[in-house]
């Protein structure tokens, strides 16, 4: 097993975990404002998802993002970790943690390259892609993906629904964080957190709102009406 040194995944705030989306955010310039907001509001976690930028483009977003991570600091004192979609050049340049996909290359290569100090996620959409990564653990945390299927992606398996999500966080305990993915919004955001994950994935329930600092806040917020319900 090689994954990131001890204590490093326990250190992040994996609650909200904001994914950002180009288009819905109005373009690569729009991106860096919309982060800038989500950790303002509460997301532990930010990553730079762009499939169809050229390498340039998306190096040059990923550092304004860098920035806008910095500005919420400055504004909040608190920032998010960073994490790259994919692009694992562009997360070896600029020492950010990545995501990867089931076909984005060899996730321990990806750890050879990256070391122990960063890292690293995988995304799990079965049972059988959770007992191949289990055998042989590179991932510091897992994305359980999708819960419900999404129009902001669509390239998915067939939803794993809460049931099914809940089965897959049962047997990662103490050994992978997990967060959760796929149709998440305001209105079943605490059936998910019921699953277990350690946090849940955000796409348009922030990229498309005209005010993504309080759409953040509001979805932090369930965690903490959760935990007192329960």
């Amino acid at each position: 097993m090689t994954t990131a040194k001890p204590g490093l995944a326990d250190s992040v705030d994996w609650r909200l975990y904001f994914v950002t989306d180009t288009p819905l955010a109005g373009g690569p310039e729009r991106v860096p404002w919309f982060v800038e907001q989500a950790v303002i509001g509460g997301a532990g976690v930010v990553q730079i998802r762009d499939k169809t930028l050229p390498y340039d483009d998306f190096l040059a977003l990923t550092k304004a993002c860098v920035e806008a991570n910095q500005r919420a600091y400055e504004h909040c004192g608190r920032q998010a970790a960073l994490v790259v979609n994919d692009r694992l050049e562009v997360a070896e340049e600029l020492g950010l943690n990545v995501h990867m996909g089931q076909s984005d290359g060899d996730i321990r290569a990806a750890r050879r390259r990256l070391g122990d100090e960063l890292l690293i996620g995988l995304s799990i959409s079965n049972q059988r892609e959770l007992d191949a990564e289990l055998a042989d653990q590179s991932a510091d945390v897992l994305g359980l993906s999708p819960i419900w299927d999404t129009p902001t992606k669509t390239d998915t398996e067939a939803a794993l629904g809460l049931d099914g999500a809940a089965t897959l966080v049962q047997q990662t305990a103490g050994r992978a964080k997990t967060v959760a993915i796929g149709g998440i919004n305001h209105s079943n955001v605490r059936s998910v957190i019921g699953t277990g994950v350690n946090g849940i994935c955000i796409v348009s329930a922030i990229a498309a709102s005209p005010n993504p600092q309080q759409a953040a806040a509001e979805l932090l917020k369930a965690w903490n009406d959760f935990s007192a319900s329960v």
